[in-house]
């Protein structure tokens, strides 16, 4: 497989809605790296969004919740500005799309995000993030010294819930107070509405609160109360009202993200108690994992041990799997009897699915290519770590060696370890062309779900508290030690690759790991007390949970810095960063990398003027793949 061949893989969909105009969702092209609206209506394929709209929120730096149905309308946030756009929807044979759209916030200072249409009073309700100055002048300079970027970094950001007038575009204010909102939620009848809020220095995944609200005669929220489902400190995710009313809201109060329903006088009952989870790292808005059908049946997402279930849920009956080729669904939408979500299989692409009752297979609406070329099929992997517990992830054979890969066959392949971002997110056990592309070229790959990942509870979520940098690299050489034991790789050829908060597990993984071959960093972490100056508000207190209060533990910080241990890596770098990027500064990157070459260790960077958090273009992902293989073929 050819790096391009993988890159022009990484179509995707999110965001999917079922309603009396079609099935509509947000569509991804690598071609062009931009989010369209595209809506599925009588068998035909519409693409919603005029030529130059780009539907993508920037709220929390990772968005979500970018659109809305609103009756006849659709709503959207448009990346370039982060203000809400609404256009005709209509019937797709008499309602052209028009070539122009109506600009409905005017508020240059402000991102949207999570939005949700409020019928009875022709609003929008949404997240709102108040920044200083135009969105689109908010970008740090490339090179901007840590001075300057600290203070970007303190000037105020406010977070609030909003409703912004249809007819006249007036904004009112619904919650603030708060950190952080997300999850708007509203009663058939639109007299209630709920919502989540957390504050410092607390991640929605940590923990967070339930608020629910009459909307009184001024349709602002009145007796205002907050709702706990456990006793203590708990993750809720995805609140919503079913038709009767009743509010539902999923919760890890059990140790499990699992949904639970509250009755007429406040008691919550789990809907289908299951050492699973329902919920996700909310990472993004607009997650949905959930909903209930008309007749009562619930239908979920969920992930057990990692990997993901589409069930159909009876109270009383055992819980039904409806795709279970799939190991992962998302955006969960039931609508006149049909079961709609976005699936991801092993051997085929992301995919639009439908199931028009329990027990028929899914079928495919969009997307779901069979792959031409072979596949190495996911393999659930787990071994022991540290006091009897066990890290997860999946294993990816090598495809066959042949002489055109390598001089001389080999019976044991090399080993490429993916450290994925977050790093409370996780890796799931779906076909990846970019991981399929490196089994391509004769690497075994181990996807490592390390301690702290989600999709296996809290207490493994939890266990990255106060030990990131040291539990996932125990985990790294934990699954080394056992691939080899095994037989599966040589163990003399590791190399290891990491993005974001993967690419710090990587450089402490370098440092702390001998015998590694090389790495790669793609915007990677390599100074943590610096990111916790100058990183985003979303993330500004995450280090003080993953490491510690920093004014408390000063010498912690020290003892898992990668750029402070620079000294102790001896392996081949390969630093890959985006001169745009708002979450970590291309100056730790360009630090870390001057402190390898001071010592004479082989180091390469590459920098990219027009890429940010992730890279986003074409050329650009094709040109990283290229490059990490020829720096790996060195030393492989």
């Amino acid at each position: 497989m050819s790096a391009r061949e993988a890159c022009e893989a990484q179509y995707d969909y999110a965001g999917l809605v079922a309603c009396r105009y079609g099935l509509i969702w947000v569509e991804y092209q690598p071609e062009d790296g931009c989010n369209r609206l595209v809506r599925l209506y009588k068998g035909r394929r519409q693409v919603l969004t005029p030529p130059g709209f780009n539907v993508r929120s920037r709220v929390h730096e990772y968005g979500g919740g970018a659109f809305c149905v609103a009756g006849d309308r659709i709503l959207f946030v448009n990346d370039s500005d982060q203000q809400i756009w609404l256009q005709p929807l209509g019937d797709i044979d008499t309602t052209p799309i028009p070539a122009h759209c109506l600009r409905l916030t005017h508020s240059l200072d402000t991102r949207y995000g999570d939005l949700l249409y409020d019928g009875l009073r022709r609003r929008v309700i949404a997240v709102a993030e108040q920044h200083p100055g135009p969105i689109n002048s908010a970008r740090p300079e490339a090179h901007c010294s840590e001075a300057t970027a600290e203070t970007l970094n303190t000037t105020k950001v406010e977070n609030t819930l909003v409703a912004v007038s249809l007819k006249s575009s007036q904004q009112q204010s619904l919650a603030a107070g708060r950190d952080f909102f997300s999850s708007p939620c509203l009663s058939p009848d639109g007299c209630e509405l709920a919502w989540l809020a957390w504050d410092h220095p607390h991640q929605p995944w940590t923990r967070n609160r339930l608020f629910r609200a009459r909307l009184g005669s001024e349709a602002k929220p009145v007796d205002v109360q907050e709702v706990s489902v456990g006793d203590g400190p708990e993750s809720l995710f995805q609140p919503g009202f079913d038709a009767s009313g009743a509010l539902h809201v999923v919760s890890d109060c059990s140790g499990w993200w699992n949904l639970y329903r509250q009755d007429r006088a406040g008691r919550w009952h789990n809907v289908c108690p299951l050492e699973a989870e329902f919920g996700a790292a909310q990472w993004q808005l607009g997650l949905r994992t959930w909903a209930r059908a008309d007749n009562g049946d619930y239908y979920s997402a969920l992930v057990d041990q990692g990997r993901g279930r589409l069930v159909q849920i009876r109270p009383g009956e055992p819980v039904e799997d409806l795709a279970p080729d799939y190991g992962l669904i998302r955006s969960v939408s039931v609508y006149q009897g049909c079961i709609y979500c976005i699936g991801q299989a092993g051997d085929s692409a992301v995919a639009v699915l439908e199931l028009d009752h329990v027990g028929a297979v899914p079928r495919v609406l969009a997307g779901g290519a069979a792959v031409e070329h072979p596949v190495s099929a996911p393999q659930p992997f787990s071994c022991a770590v540290a006091q009897d517990e066990q890290v997860h992830g999946f294993y990816y054979a090598a495809y066959p060696v042949t002489t055109a890969m390598q001089a001389a066959p080999v019976k044991k392949p090399p080993l490429l370890i993916m450290t994925h971002g977050g790093p409370t997110a996780s890796s799931y056990p779906v076909y990846r062309a970019a991981v399929q592309y490196w089994c391509s070229h004769g690497f075994a790959v181990l996807d490592l779900n390390y301690r702290g990942s989600a999709g296996y509870g809290r207490a493994y979520r939890h266990r990255l508290g106060g030990n990131w940098g040291e539990s996932d690299v125990e985990d790294v050489a934990a699954a080394i030690t056992a691939l080899g034991a095994g037989g599966r790789i040589d163990p003399q050829r590791v190399f290891i690759r990491g993005n974001s908060a993967g690419g710090y597990t990587t450089l402490s993984a370098l440092a702390g790991i001998s015998g590694l071959r090389a790495g790669a960093s793609l915007y990677g972490v390599s100074d943590p007390l610096s990111l916790g100056k100058v990183t985003h508000k979303f993330e500004s207190c995450y280090l003080d949970w993953l490491i510690g209060d920093p004014d408390e533990v000063p010498m912690r910080y020290q003892a898992r810095s990668p750029l402070a241990n620079a000294y102790r890596i001896s392996a081949p770098v390969i630093f890959f960063q985006g001169l745009q990027d708002k979450v970590v500064l291309p100056d730790q990157t360009l630090r870390m990398s001057a402190a390898l070459r001071s010592r004479g260790i082989d180091t390469e960077v590459q920098l990219f003027e027009d890429e940010g958090h992730g890279f986003r273009q074409l050329d650009n992902q094709i040109q990283v793949l290229e490059q990490e293989l020829a720096f790996y073929r060195r030393y492989s």
